[in-house]
């Protein structure tokens, strides 16, 4: 009997061995199942997060990119459709040497304007420029009609900013960098080309006047080529970047309407799905932590971890896009204004100045040596001014071959204009290069806030006044928007020794 009680005893001690053993194996395969589902989860939950926040950058850069490409359009356009020469030459009757020389010759080379209509009061063409070639009325016809909407409400934009002056009318804002601008733009297909279209009133700038009645409205025609759609996917970094009808989405794309009112067209590009990273990444370790789950753990922490590295990375230079120029790494236009802005929300300190600068003589450097010497000249200039503010303030490129400053410190104006002589000097020094040497000058205007202007979009458009007189004065000089005119700094050593100016 004891004899078979003690085998009985062992049999059941041996049964609780092997149930506590299936028990270990359960409770770890279960310890390892939860350590594969929690981690799949928290994976899918992660991807998902990350689709989203990529997913929203991405719709933010290319929705950021479309205005500023539509705006730039709009302020090339300006330069003649606010413009007293423009309103003498354009409005009464037409100058057609103004028209070869300063809109023929000028839209399609520098700013790729490929056609260039004006509409009467009448809503009948009177001038049609296809490329550099002076076409005729009657082929305006076509581009008017397509267009005739967006000429009426560049009209009503007109007739609800004109404000009386004397015998006539004028505006007194600033048609594109105004809060409330006078153009009006839409995308569109024109012979097969899809087309960003700028319609805008011709309005004086200075002391000319309009008529009373309905304003000549000048209409723009920039084609999105395949080369431009390329570099925003480039400088985006978007896979398959390119505009489509509405109705010819390609799938898995995310989209942006394009234009106003219904949407014609809109920007597709392929998403990205980090997501589709962390999987590739992650799942071969999360085999590994089945095996060894302390091992495998620490392992896929990290490889976790550098994925949303390699995110944060992404969104880090997307954001560094999209607040600034990307050919000189200076800050652009959306961060200078959101700067200035703070700077005079905040209080933090009572006077800033602002210095709007620009180029003379570049288009020369671009005619002669071609746009890969002038992005190097824009790069070495954009360096120079840099170098010339310091720390007294921020330095941005708000266009082709224009800058801006906001200067905090050394603000009385015998620092400011000895500031302006130091960047003049400094551009003006020559530029060497493989093949050749260039040249350019530089203008300056400035304004005080709050001297000048009280906000920060006025007291921008007082120096970019300013800025306009100082070229209209001779070039070479800064002009204040007091009215104040400094002549050009004498010629430096390095300048004085040529005196024929490179191109």
């Amino acid at each position: 009997m004891q004899q078979i009680g003690t085998k009985s005893m062992g049999h059941w001690l041996d049964g609780r061995k092997r149930n506590m053993a299936l028990a270990i194996y359960l409770v770890c395969a279960a310890v390892v199942v939860a350590f594969a589902l929690s981690n799949t989860h928290m994976l899918g939950s992660a991807g998902g997060i990350a689709d989203e926040v990529r997913a929203q950058d991405e719709r933010h850069l290319v929705r950021n990119e479309v205005d500023r490409q539509v705006e730039i359009l709009a302020d090339d356009q300006s330069r003649v459709s606010h413009w007293d020469e423009a309103v003498r030459a354009l409005v009464a009757r037409i100058d057609w040497t103004f028209v070869r020389e300063e809109i023929a010759n000028w839209h399609w080379e520098d700013f790729g304007i490929q056609t260039t209509v004006m509409v009467g009061p009448d809503d009948l063409p009177r001038l049609l420029i296809f490329e550099d070639d002076i076409r005729s009325k009657t082929e305006a016809e076509a581009y008017v009609a397509l267009a005739a909407d967006l000429v009426e409400a560049a009209r009503q934009a007109y007739a609800s900013a004109r404000e009386r002056q004397g015998s006539g009318f004028r505006v007194s804002r600033h048609p594109v960098r105004s809060s409330s601008p006078l153009y009006v733009s839409d995308v569109r297909e024109v012979k097969g080309e899809i087309n960003m279209i700028v319609a805008q009133a011709i309005v004086p700038d200075d002391d000319a006047v309009l008529p009373d009645g309905p304003p000549n409205i000048l209409l723009t025609f920039k084609p999105l080529m395949p080369s431009i759609l390329t570099e925003i996917g480039r400088k985006l970094g978007l896979k398959d970047f390119a505009i489509h009808p509405v109705d010819a989405v390609p799938a898995d794309s995310d989209v942006i309407p394009l234009g106003d009112g219904t949407p014609r067209f809109v920007a597709t590009w392929v998403r990205s799905h980090p997501s589709a990273v962390i999987w590739r990444e992650a799942l071969p370790l999360l085999v590994g932590v089945l095996v060894l789950a302390a091992i495998a753990l620490g392992f896929v922490a990290q490889r976790f971890a550098r994925s949303l590295r390699r995110l944060q990375q992404s969104e880090e230079r997307n954001r560094f896009l999209a607040n600034h120029d990307a050919l000189t790494g200076l800050p652009n236009r959306l961060q200078f204004e959101q700067e200035m802005e703070r700077v005079l929300q905040r209080s933090e300190q009572d006077r800033c100045a602002v210095l709007c600068i620009d180029l003379d003589r570049f288009k020369q450097v671009n005619d002669t040596w071609g746009h890969p010497i002038g992005d190097l000249v824009i790069r070495t200039v954009s360096a120079r001014i840099l170098e010339s503010v310091g720390d007294r303030g921020m330095a941005a490129r708000v266009g082709g071959d224009e800058f801006i400053v906001l200067l905090r410190e050394g603000l009385d104006r015998a620092s400011v204009l000895a500031l302006c002589d130091a960047i003049v000097d400094s551009v003006c020094s020559e530029i060497v290069f493989d093949g050749g040497r260039a040249s350019v000058g530089a203008s300056i205007g400035v304004a005080w806030w709050p001297d000048d202007a009280l906000t920060a979009k006025s007291v921008i458009r007082s120096a970019d006044d300013a800025l306009y007189r100082a070229k209209q004065d001779g070039r070479g000089r800064t002009f204040l928007a007091t009215g104040y005119v400094h002549p050009p700094a004498p010629p430096s050593t390095a300048r004085a020794e040529d005196p024929s100016p490179a191109i």
